[in-house]
């Protein structure tokens, strides 16, 4: 049985609360042909995350892993988009 590669949530450093969509559940949703306002509903997931912890995993209402990782800020894209909003 293969795993698949757990989603990943960046939290900012003073983060005790998290709101994210788990993104196999939104790939499921989307090859079933779920009705989008639906997809968004499930693969909604929230929760609350100690002060102190600089990762943690939870999981969705569906059994997938996601890791919340806390740090200064993501690491950057290893292609960048010229599209994608840049912060300086």
């Amino acid at each position: 049985m293969t795993h698949a590669t757990p989603t990943v949530v960046w939290l900012s450093p003073s983060a005790t609360a998290f709101s994210c969509l788990c993104e196999p559940c939104l790939e499921a949703a989307r090859r079933s042909g779920a009705i989008f306002a639906d997809a968004l509903r499930d693969a909604s997931v929230r929760g609350s995350v100690a002060a102190e912890a600089s990762v943690a995993v939870v999981r969705c209402a569906a059994g997938h892993e996601l890791v919340l990782r806390r740090v200064e800020r993501p690491p950057g894209l290893a292609h960048p988009d010229e599209r994608q909003l840049q912060l300086a």
